[in-house]
């Protein structure tokens, strides 16, 4: 009989004990994993954000919904709907020569195969001037799509299995797929259809409607808050919303929010070591006559001490991976909703590692002085018990 065994058949006769010791590891380590992944990509959504939009600037209207847009609550939406005619007022602010490109957007819902699709009518030549992070497979650099091809984000592909040159019908009119948007990590890029913007337009019969304007502001030599102070006054019943500034404003709020996550991670943590520590002497204080047992037969300390830090470890180890499993599948599947950002969190094996390191460690630390006591128990002692 070798200690590996004994640790085993002490694991199966205390089978609620040993239960209630890994549940605890397995919510310390899922809370902290699902806090960590999900803070850290909402702190590279908005990194990315500040660095894709830079000193840009929505118009949208005053009264309507809120409108999220780059996964950030910048505004409204079309409660009431904007025009085109507004962009020729817009060249004739003060700073007009900071207005480096100006993009109307017109937004709507569609159909393809059943599955509702949001629609976007756009300038290419200003879009893709603004989106220059964009990779778009199937045009050449420099090619623009035509007024009956559509560029498709690459969720859409995945959902509706298109493909570039497909035809689709989108309210009763043919297009042809004419590049795939590669993933951004934008659902409102990820996951929408892009067209000729007079085409849709004409389709939804709103020849000069239009959602939202975004420009492009180079603003080197006068605050961005000027020129949407100008904006605002040029075009009354709008709302004219620096979208970096709103961006910092969330990322002074993601940092608390990592913050307070990483603290409430170390409590978490602790207290489950904090739970291994009491099992562990609880353990010893029941074990006592077993251990006499096993020092009277020739079992020395270090075999006693052994085997209680395996057991620990067995535990720890086994409770480390299900709770990474755990926390892991959480975030993927519900940290955009808990944290109310449009983020994806992607799967991270390497913190499987981590995971099992940390459980491992906060567990050998509670419970390294349980088992050092058990194993400097005097076996005439323990053998008093019977």
């Amino acid at each position: 009989m070798n200690l590996f065994t004994i640790t085993l058949g002490n694991l199966k006769r205390r089978k609620l004990r040993s239960l209630l010791l890994l549940f605890s590891i397995i919510i310390g380590v899922a809370s902290s994993v699902f806090l960590f992944t999900t803070t850290r990509s909402m702190e590279q959504d908005v990194a990315d954000k500040i660095d894709q939009f830079g000193s840009n600037l929505l118009i949208l209207p005053k009264t309507g919904e809120t409108l999220s847009f780059g996964g950030v609550t910048v505004g409204t939406s079309p409660g009431q709907e904007l025009d085109m005619d507004m962009i020729p007022q817009m060249k004739t602010i003060k700073n007009n020569e900071t207005l480096a490109t100006i993009s109307p957007k017109l937004l709507a819902e569609g159909e393809i195969n059943t599955k509702r699709v949001l629609l976007v009518g756009v300038q290419f030549p200003e879009e893709l001037r603004l989106k220059k992070w964009w990779t778009i497979e199937g045009l050449a650099v420099g090619q623009l799509p035509k007024s009956n091809e559509i560029l498709i984000g690459s969720e859409v592909v995945r959902i509706l299995n298109l493909s570039i040159g497909q035809e689709v019908e989108i309210k009763g009119e043919k297009f042809w797929v004419g590049g795939v948007i590669q993933p951004t990590g934008s659902l409102e890029n990820d996951q929408a259809i892009f067209m000729d913007l007079p085409t849709l337009q004409k389709i939804e019969d709103k020849p000069t409607a239009i959602s939202l304007i975004e420009a492009a502001v180079l603003c080197y030599t006068c605050p961005i808050e000027d020129v949407s102070l100008q904006l605002s006054e040029k075009l009354p019943g709008t709302k004219v919303a620096a979208l970096q500034s709103t961006i910092e404003s969330r990322d002074d709020t993601v940092a608390q929010f990592s913050l307070f996550a990483a603290v409430i991670s170390v409590i978490l943590l602790m207290t489950s070591g904090f739970v291994v520590a009491m099992s562990m002497i609880s353990a010893v204080k029941e074990r006592t006559r077993d251990i006499g047992i096993l020092r009277a037969i020739g079992f020395r300390k270090k075999h006693i001490l052994r085997m209680f830090l395996y057991e620990v470890s067995l535990i720890s180890a086994l409770g480390g991976l299900m709770g990474f499993a755990l926390g892991m599948g959480l975030a993927m599947q519900f940290g955009s909703t808990v944290v109310q950002m449009t983020v994806q969190v992607p799967f991270q094996p390497l913190l499987a590692l981590y995971s099992l390191a940390a459980a491992l460690v906060i567990s050998l630390i509670a419970g390294i002085y349980p088992a050092w006591q058990a194993s400097r128990l005097d076996p005439v002692e323990a053998l008093r018990y019977f």
